[in-house]
């Protein structure tokens, strides 16, 4: 994701991802929407898994990943370098 924010601010054409990912930019001024009415709502991640007990490391690291890439795109990624 990082690389498709640098990209777009260094100028590098159109690029596609979540609202959250972009619009502390759009909200800026840095970036435009040249397809907003094509936008659609992030609602965010669902998973399903039959049990909490005894999860296997890999599934364990997945729902972590996806738990902090939420918080995370919360947050603006200011410390993207161009």
């Amino acid at each position: 994701m990082l690389l498709m924010v640098r990209t777009a601010l260094a100028g590098g054409g159109i690029t596609f991802g979540t609202e959250d990912t972009f619009r502390p930019y759009l909200d800026r001024g840095e970036l435009v929407s040249v397809l907003g009415e094509y936008l659609a709502p992030f609602p965010g991640f669902y998973l399903y898994y039959p049990n909490r007990h005894n999860l296997a490391p890999k599934l364990r690291a997945l729902i972590d990943h996806v738990r902090a890439f939420r918080v995370n795109a919360q947050r603006p990624v200011d410390h993207v370098q161009t």
